[in-house]
């Protein structure tokens, strides 16, 4: 049985029907939402975590702060890890365990697509199997 309870976090950034059926705690439903319209939310995530940057430190007047613009990029990459189990599972597949899940955010601090992380991962294995 697939527990959709992370899905649920109130700090996620999820937006239109996948807030609605969080708030009404509709785990099928809203695992279902997010794996068929992947495109939808990775491209609000992206453009979310592309708007925010990395923080820097020198930007911001307490330490609090500073820590609290960093929980909200790990909120945006945590969801884009949750988006991609749900378009997983809503496919028929078993969700990514962290030994074979593609990288999350590429160079330059880019959340990256679920496909093109693949390509990524794909790259990656060859050059460690090359001799």
């Amino acid at each position: 049985m697939f527990d959709a309870s992370e899905f649920f976090v109130e700090r996620l950034p999820w937006t239109g029907r996948a807030d609605e059926l969080r708030s009404q705690r509709a785990g099928v439903a809203l695992v279902s939402e997010l794996g068929r319209n992947y495109d939808d939310y990775h491209g609000a995530l992206a453009s979310r975590l592309a708007e925010i940057g990395r923080p820097e430190p020198a930007k911001f007047k307490t330490l609090q702060e500073y820590l609290e613009a960093w929980s909200e990029v790990q909120h945006i990459v945590k969801a884009e890890h949750l988006l991609r189990v749900a378009r997983i599972v809503s496919s028929g597949g078993r969700p990514p365990q962290p030994t074979d899940s593609p990288p999350l955010v590429g160079e330059s601090d880019r959340l990256l697509h679920l496909d093109e992380a693949l390509e990524v991962q794909t790259a990656w294995a060859a050059t460690a199997t090359s001799p």
